[in-house]
């Protein structure tokens, strides 16, 4: 039986933050990417919002079929695709064959997030809440460093150069998996997995009032912040004319904000339980939107005035990211490969949406991505409370 090990949580930590290194590590080579495909400023959007599509839907299927054949072949099998397609992204010869590339890449790197969550509701068991928080402190932290590195790259380098740094991180992740985990799912279930059955699976999962929360609360917030991580390229660079570098830092000091989030719920996730730390996390991600929102109505676009509200939102997502996830998967462990999986898909299906709409609106101005943040954040806010609100009154006994 695999133990709880300090390399095992290194490794998952670098797992979870692989899908986050890919889109962070490109973002700032946006521009420039444009340029080297002579392709006119925004064409390079679809190129996160097909990732993130991919990354999603695939871990709808690569979660239980790890429950049916383990998470280790599952795993390095979507680490080689990765490896595979982003190979591909650097051959490739224009922007649709790049993006169709993105689109496998975003399949393979799937494999990574939802496999880690899924090893350690296996390992930790009862005790995975904060462990789950760790593994995601080190997706925010890559949220965090990865835009200052994939800037400073691109600007030595050219947009190829953060590719060659995912190839990297992915490689030194496979060779992980090959000589450091050992199988943790030992109760294989051999009708997990298979298609004719994955909707009633899916139905049951959704039947729990838990999942249902925070997956939609969990959607909405990932798609508030997905509209900045999208749209903030090209304004910071684009609008507020800053350098590839310096956006990079800007942007990596604002989410450092998740990263305090996340060591908050580790912390406390165990005392006070997911469903409260979500409510903090929600209320925080609303207010920063609002005020993000205020700030620019009042007084127009400013470095500042973008970025200072958006602590607030950096730090509610960071309490809210590993709660949400700990609490659906947790109380599923005999089926935590189809927990995490939908549960990622939630995350992804909300940043898929805000990826199209902003894609969709684009006016050459800030407005698109300001409006859609809020949107998204007051959508996140209302379900939470709406839902929680509907369970507590049918939770009560009927009135005599």
């Amino acid at each position: 039986m695999l133990k709880p090990s300090r390399v095992l949580l290194l490794m998952l930590m670098a797992l979870t933050a692989l899908g986050e290194i890919s889109t962070q590590l490109l973002i700032p080579a946006l521009a420039e990417l444009e340029r080297g495909f002579a392709e006119p400023q925004g064409s390079s959007l679809p190129a996160l919002s097909v990732f993130v599509a991919a990354f999603g839907l695939g871990q709808l299927l690569l979660g239980p079929l790890s429950d049916r054949l383990g998470r280790r072949p599952v795993l390095i099998a979507g680490l080689l695709v990765y490896l595979l397609a982003t190979s591909w992204m650097l051959a490739a010869v224009d922007l649709s064959e790049f993006i169709a590339a993105r689109a496998l890449q975003g399949l393979g790197a799937c494999s990574a997030l939802v496999l880690a969550r899924a090893i350690v509701r296996d390992v930790w068991q009862a005790q995975a809440g904060p462990a789950l928080a760790l593994t995601v402190i080190g997706m925010l932290v890559s949220i965090a460093v990865a835009p200052m590195l994939g800037g400073l790259l691109t600007q030595q380098w050219g947009w190829q150069a953060p590719l060659l740094a995912s190839i990297g991180v992915g490689g030194v992740a496979l060779l992980a998996v090959l000589f450091r985990y050992q199988e943790s799912n030992r109760n294989l279930d051999p009708q997990a997995g298979r298609l004719l059955a994955l909707a009633g699976d899916y139905r049951d999962l959704l039947r729990g009032r838990a999942v249902r929360i925070f997956a939609l609360t969990l959607a909405f917030t990932y798609g508030a912040m997905f509209s900045v991580i999208a749209g903030s390229s090209s304004i910071y660079i684009g609008m507020l004319g800053l350098s590839a570098a310096e956006y990079g830092l800007t942007f990596g000091a604002i989410v450092s904000g998740l990263v305090a989030g996340a060591f908050f719920t580790q912390r406390k996730i165990m005392q006070l339980g997911p469903e409260r730390i979500v409510a903090i996390g929600v209320a925080l991600v609303a207010g920063g939107a609002v005020l993000t929102l205020l700030v620019h109505s009042l007084h127009g676009l400013s470095l500042l005035g973008l970025s200072l509200p958006q602590v607030l939102v950096t730090v509610g997502g960071g309490m809210l990211i590993p709660a949400s996830v700990a609490g659906a998967v947790i109380p599923n462990a005999h089926r935590a490969g189809l927990a995490a999986g939908f549960m990622g898909f939630a995350q992804m299906a909300g940043a898929t949406l805000s990826g199209v709409l902003l894609g969709m609106l684009q006016d050459g101005t800030s407005w698109p991505m300001v409006l859609l943040h809020s949107v998204f954040a007051a959508a996140a806010f209302a379900a939470f409370h709406l839902l929680r609100g509907r369970a507590q009154t049918a939770a009560l006994p009927a009135a005599r």
